[in-house]
């Protein structure tokens, strides 16, 4: 069993009339309370406005930044495969400079035209 004073301090809190904590729809708001509220929501409207505008900036410009990294990847390729044509051309003309140079087609080739091979003037050159 609880003594009173301990009772009575557990007790809970008489409620106000409700005329008490609701405002009166006629009375106005303290002084300066609606300036101050209204500063801070054209406030928070800026600010969500300039975040949303800074992601949509972000957005657009990282989109730009794809398009133009793809664009670049397409250009390097296309020169990587021209690069690769070029060489094998290259090999298949150096191919035909050594099928053409055989010492046995120009011997055949300086007979065909009246041409004698003289040793004694003959100089061996390398490259």
């Amino acid at each position: 069993m609880a003594l009173p004073e301990y009772r009575a301090a557990i007790a809970p809190q008489p409620k106000l009339p409700k005329e008490q904590t609701e405002p009166i729809k006629g009375q106005p708001e303290p002084k300066g309370y609606k300036a101050v509220r209204d500063k801070y929501v054209k406030l928070e409207k800026f600010a969500i406005t300039i975040t949303l505008l800074s992601a949509l900036v972000v957005l657009l410009l990282s989109l730009a930044t794809q398009v133009t990294l793809s664009n670049q990847n397409r250009a390097l390729q296309d020169l990587q495969n021209d690069s690769v044509a070029i060489g094998l051309e290259n090999q298949n003309l150096e191919q035909e400079v050594q099928e053409l140079s055989r010492y046995d087609r120009i011997i055949e080739i300086a007979k065909e035209l009246g041409l004698e091979m003289n040793e004694a003037n003959v100089r061996n050159v390398t490259r």
